[in-house]
């Protein structure tokens, strides 16, 4: 198979979406757009969604696509925070507790993978595609209906210990990997003779 054909799948096309979508939802929230902001934001929610699901079951996973969607990930996120941080900061500024802790991992979790494999975490971790879920719908929640203690605790506890799993996985493994699912099979692979 020719190696742009890889290149040009419709995940990563997604992912690709992802990356150029970012600078727009942030420019979105610093012009104080709200409804331009929720519906980009959405749309690369959704397509966060999409791209990992259609690589896995169109058989297209590829080391470049797992690269784009943990780089799309990181501004995506990025740009969400940019968001809230633009609408609806008091809530957060109430209780940082959370947001802080959360955010403190996950910069452990990324400084922990770039001094190790010279690679932002692209694991794909179960917990992680957990977290995002939890994540997205607690953000549906603040920008639709309203902020909720209970979905901001939850959120970031989810998003938090996903953060602290990388951190774990990435100090056990020798060689960067992507699809690992979870420390559980990391512990059982390295257990086999």
């Amino acid at each position: 198979m020719d190696p742009r054909a890889r290149t040009w799948t419709a995940a990563n096309l997604l992912s690709f979406y992802r990356l150029l979508a970012a600078p727009a939802v942030t420019w979105a929230a610093l012009s104080q757009q709200r409804g331009l902001f929720i519906g980009l934001i959405l749309i690369s929610l959704a397509t966060d969604a999409l791209d990992g699901m259609l690589a896995r079951r169109w058989k297209e996973e590829t080391r470049l696509g797992a690269r784009l969607d943990a780089l799309a990930d990181s501004l995506t996120l990025g740009a969400g925070l940019v968001g809230v941080w633009v609408f609806e900061r008091a809530p957060f500024l109430a209780a940082p507790g959370w947001l802080l802790t959360f955010l403190a991992t996950l910069a452990i979790a990324t400084v922990v993978t770039l001094v190790k494999f010279r690679r932002l975490p692209a694991f794909h971790l179960c917990s992680f595609k957990f977290a995002d879920v939890v994540l997205t719908g607690f953000f549906l929640a603040v920008f639709l209906y309203d902020f909720l203690p209970w979905a901001y605790a939850l959120a970031m506890s989810a998003a938090t210990l996903a953060a602290m799993e990388i951190i774990v996985v990435a100090l056990l493994i020798d060689r960067f990997r992507t699809d690992l699912k979870g420390l559980w099979w990391v512990l059982k692979a390295r257990r086999r003779p």
